[in-house]
């Protein structure tokens, strides 16, 4: 399975084949796919609900690349993660990095930054 078959499973909504396709690329090795990989299987678990998990795969993305093209969509994807698990302190935290390391977010991200701003509670 590919990556763009992973991707088109997460469109569907097909988590098991998303982190499928996702564990099949990192058991093949490093570099750019990895980070991909690594980035899909975050957003398969968030997308089963299994939070803790989701937390920890989209911090190992972020840290595969950390000014990769998938950086601050992992710590936006962290930090939510990290509100579900009613974790809110370091979800604040987390959104301060984002916003510390990444002044100008693309316009995509600004709104979901800020409603994850709002569902931590963060000052």
């Amino acid at each position: 399975m590919t990556l763009q078959e992973g991707n088109n499973a997460l469109a569907r909504h097909d988590y098991a084949a998303a982190e499928a396709a996702a564990r099949e690329v990192l058991a093949n090795g490093k570099g750019p796919r990895a980070t991909d990989a690594q980035f899909l299987l975050a957003q398969a678990y968030a997308g089963r609900k299994d939070y803790s998990a989701a937390a920890v795969a989209f911090d190992d993305a972020y840290n595969r690349n950390r000014v990769g093209s998938h950086a601050p969509d992992s710590l936006l994807g962290l930090a939510n993660a990290l509100t579900a698990i009613n974790e809110k302190r370091a979800a604040c935290e987390t959104l301060d990095k984002l916003r510390s390391e990444f002044p100008t977010p693309r316009a995509d991200l600004r709104e979901a930054i800020a409603q994850a701003r709002r569902s931590a509670a963060c000052h």
